[in-house]
């Protein structure tokens, strides 16, 4: 992912520097970080002092899946020691951000769609008091009460069950509670990664450049094997 906006990129990528307690060459400090790019779907390429790289479709237990993409590059200080600055992107850190917005949207239109059905039902309100009017309630002959027949039934009680009734409708309405619940919670999930994502990216790489390598041919530009 090349977009480059300033201020609002940093939402899906992250820079920073990682000192070194030594003073290392390019290839040397890239040959050390080479073993985290063997995984298949990566590409990656040195020049110089710089090493880009992009991944494809990387798997869960690559220590690079959240940065799919960016640069690493290797420089001296006045001190003598080596500094690797890095600035890389995540296509799933913008996703996170992406999606409460997402929830917020589908929550408006629920709050739209709620409102317009409430103001069909009170137009239609004074229509319906009109034929809602109860009923006399009908008295049965003393004929049919001796053989037994049933009361008629009270238009004011069957008027209170068609008023539950349409109650029970209106609970049935959109809610969007549950959208602003999964809106906040992948805002959660999108500062919480934003955070901790960053650290570990950067402590992956101080564990790979402490660990010494045997020597070895340059690194050069390749494509990790597709198993």
């Amino acid at each position: 992912m090349n977009l480059h906006f300033p201020y609002i990129d940093r939402i899906w990528r992250a820079r920073g520097e990682v000192p070194l307690d030594e003073a290392l060459a390019p290839d040397e400090a890239f040959a050390r970080i080479e073993p985290l790019l063997q995984t298949p779907g990566t590409d990656y390429a040195v020049e110089g002092d710089t090493l880009a790289y992009s991944k494809r479709n990387p798997a869960a237990q690559d220590k690079f899946a959240t940065f799919t993409s960016g640069t690493l590059r290797l420089r001296q200080q006045d001190n003598g020691r080596s500094l690797l600055s890095f600035n890389v992107s995540s296509t799933a850190l913008l996703l996170c951000f992406l999606a409460p917005l997402l929830f917020l949207g589908f929550a408006q239109a629920m709050i739209v769609i709620n409102g317009w059905e409430q103001a069909q039902t009170e137009t239609a309100k004074p229509e319906e008091k009109k034929k809602d009017e109860p009923k006399a309630k009908a008295e049965l002959h003393p004929l049919d009460k001796l053989l037994g027949a049933p009361e008629p039934e009270d238009p004011a009680k069957k008027k209170d069950k068609k008023k539950d009734e349409e109650k029970d409708k209106k609970k049935e309405k959109f809610s969007p509670t549950r959208a602003y619940v999964l809106a906040g919670l992948f805002f959660v999930i999108y500062l919480v990664g934003r955070v901790l994502e960053p650290w570990l990216f950067k402590r992956t790489l101080r564990a790979a450049l402490a660990a010494p390598v045997a020597a070895r041919p340059p690194v050069a530009s390749r494509e990790a094997p597709v198993s």
